[in-house]
C-alpha cells in the first residue's frame, strides 16, 4: 500500500527517479519536428481563455474572453458585437489577477438543429451558500437567438448546476462533450493552498488533513464530472458513471485532481487528457479514465505531497485509496520553474492531440500542451509536443520552437489552446497578465 519516495524533490531529480523526459535531439523523425509557426488571426482581446467551433460550422470560431464575453471570429475577422455578453452575471473580478470569470463553452452535438450550448461562469455567491465562501460556479444552458446565428439569447439561460466555491482560485473550467455525447465538466479543488482551509472537508488521508479532491461524498470539487443534458431535470446521470448505485456522488467521472483547467478528447482515439496545475514542485498531464483516482492531495505528480511543507515531499504515501483504486500517476510531469532548478515553467496548460492536416509532417499525432510562463527570468510561455503512448507510461516530449517569433520563443503568456472542427490548433495569449487591457491574441498553428 505504500510507495517510498526520497524526502527532497531535488534529490529525486538528481537521482533520476523523476525525469522530465524532454528531448533536445536535432534529428527527429517525421511527425516529431521541433519547429512551428504561429499566424495571428485576432487581437484586441483582454484574456482569451478558450476557443472552439460549433458542430458543422466552417466559417466561425468562438473565443471566450474571461471578462465575460464570447466573441466570434468570422471570415478571419474578430466581430465587434459579442455572441454572448455575461458581464452583468459575473462575480466582481479583480483586474490584476483572477481565476474566476467566463471559463468554459460547449456546443451541443446537435447544435445546428437545437441551438443549445453550455457555459461555465463565476457568479456571485448564492444566498444558500456558506457565508465564508467566495462565489458560485454556474453551469448553464443557453440558446442561440432565433433568426440571428451570430447572437445568443441571454434570456434563455437555464441553470443546470451550481457549485459553491470557498476560494477565488482553482476553479478548473472546461466543458466538453465526449464521444459518448455526454457533457464533461472539470472542477478544481476549491482553492487556497495545499487543499486545506475554508471549504475543505475531511478525507481519508490523515497525513494531509482535509481535502476535497479525495472526498467523493461531500462535494464535487477536485473532480471531472459527466452528465446527460438530454434527460432529467435539470440533467440526467449516465447509468455507467462510476458511483451510480454505490457510495459517492453520481456526477463524478474521475477524482483526485487539483485544478484540471483544460482537458480535451483526442479526435481519433477518444482519449481524455487533462493538464492539472500543481501546488509547488510539479506540473502534470494525465490520461483520464472512468472511476480513477489521480492522487491529489496524497500526491503531487509522482511525489508524496506534504501539506505541512510543500517544498519537501513526504518519505512515503499510499498507492491505493480506501475504495481499492490505485492512485494514477501522470503521463507527463515536469518541475515548476519557480521552485525546481531546471523546471520547465509554471502552471501547465492542457492542450490537444493534433489531428489536422495543414501541419501533419511537423506535429501530426503529437499532444500539444504548454506552460503559462517559463519563470521569473523569462515570463513568456512555452509550447511542448508529447508522443502519446498506451497505458500510463511516461511520455517523452519536446519544446517547440516558433520559427516566425523573435528568438524562436513565444514571448507572451500562454492562456489556452483551441481546436476547430478540422482538428487544426490555435494558441491564445496575452502580453500582460490580468483582466485589463487589450493585449489578448489568437494565433493559428501552421
Amino acid at each position: 500500500m505504500k510507495t517510498m519516495r526520497k524526502l527532497s524533490a531535488f534529490m529525486l531529480i538528481g537521482l533520476g527517479l523523476i525525469s522530465f523526459s524532454c528531448t533536445d535531439d536535432d534529428d527527429l523523425p517525421i511527425g516529431q519536428e521541433k519547429t512551428i509557426q504561429l499566424n495571428l488571426i485576432a487581437e484586441g482581446l483582454t484574456s482569451p481563455v478558450y476557443l472552439t467551433q460549433a458542430p458543422d460550422d466552417k466559417e466561425r470560431l468562438f473565443v471566450l474572453d474571461q471578462i465575460g464575453l464570447v466573441r466570434i471570429i468570422k471570415n478571419g475577422q474578430l466581430q465587434e458585437t459579442p455572441f454572448l455578453d455575461l458581464r452583468s452575471k459575473l462575480v466582481q473580478l479583480n483586474p490584476g489577477f483572477d481565476e474566476r470569470g467566463l471559463l468554459g463553452l460547449a456546443f451541443h452535438p446537435d447544435y445546428d438543429k437545437n441551438g443549445r450550448f453550455f457555459v461555465y461562469y463565476s457568479a456571485p455567491l448564492r444566498p444558500e451558500a456558506p457565508d465564508d465562501f467566495n462565489h458560485t460556479s454556474h453551469i448553464s444552458e443557453f440558446r442561440v437567438s432565433p433568426g440571428n446565428p451570430d447572437q445568443a439569447d441571454l434570456g434563455s439561460e437555464r441553470l443546470l448546476l451550481a457549485v459553491d466555491q470557498p476560494q477565488f482560485n482553482h476553479n478548473a473550467g472546461t466543458l466538453k462533450f465526449g464521444p459518448d455525447k455526454y457533457l464533461y465538466i472539470s472542477l478544481g479543488d476549491g482553492g487556497g493552498a495545499n487543499d486545506v482551509g475554508v471549504g475543505h472537508v475531511e478525507d481519508w488521508y490523515e497525513e494531509n488533513a482535509g481535502g476535497n479532491a479525495q472526498n467523493i461524498e461531500a462535494n464535487l470539487l477536485g473532480k471531472i464530472l459527466r452528465i446527460d443534458v438530454n434527460s432529467g431535470h435539470p440533467y440526467g446521470i449516465p447509468g455507467d458513471n462510476p458511483f451510480v448505485n454505490r457510495d459517492g456522488l453520481d456526477e463524478i467521472y474521475a477524482y483526485g485532481l487539483r485544478n484540471p483547467y483544460r482537458f480535451s478528447f483526442d479526435k481519433l482515439t477518444g482519449m481524455l487528457l487533462a493538464g492539472d496545475a500543481g501546488q509547488a514542485l510539479f506540473e502534470e498531464v494525465s490520461v483520464i479514465r472512468k472511476g480513477q483516482n489521480y492522487g491529489w492531495n496524497v500526491k503531487e505528480a509522482r511525489s508524496c505531497f506534504n501539506a505541512a511543507d510543500n517544498m519537501n515531499p513526504l518519505p512515503d504515501c499510499p498507492d491505493v485509496d480506501p475504495w481499492g483504486n490505485r492512485l494514477i500517476d501522470p503521463v507527463i510531469e515536469f518541475g515548476n520553474s519557480e521552485n525546481v532548478p531546471g523546471g520547465l515553467g509554471n502552471v501547465v496548460i492542457g492542450g490537444y492531440v493534433y489531428r489536422g492536416t495543414e501541419n501533419i509532417f511537423a506535429i501530426g499525432g503529437s499532444y500539444l500542451f504548454g506552460v503559462f510562463a517559463q519563470g521569473q527570468g523569462n515570463p513568456g510561455g512555452a509550447i511542448f509536443a508529447a508522443n502519446p503512448l498506451s497505458g500510463n507510461s511516461r511520455w517523452s516530449f519536446r519544446k517547440l520552437e516558433i520559427a516566425n517569433f523573435p528568438n524562436r520563443e513565444l514571448g507572451e503568456f500562454l492562456l489556452a489552446f483551441g481546436q476547430d472542427n478540422a482538428g487544426e490548433l490555435y494558441v491564445l495569449t496575452q502580453q500582460e497578465p490580468g483582466l485589463s487591457g487589450n493585449t489578448g491574441k489568437v494565433y493559428k498553428i501552421n
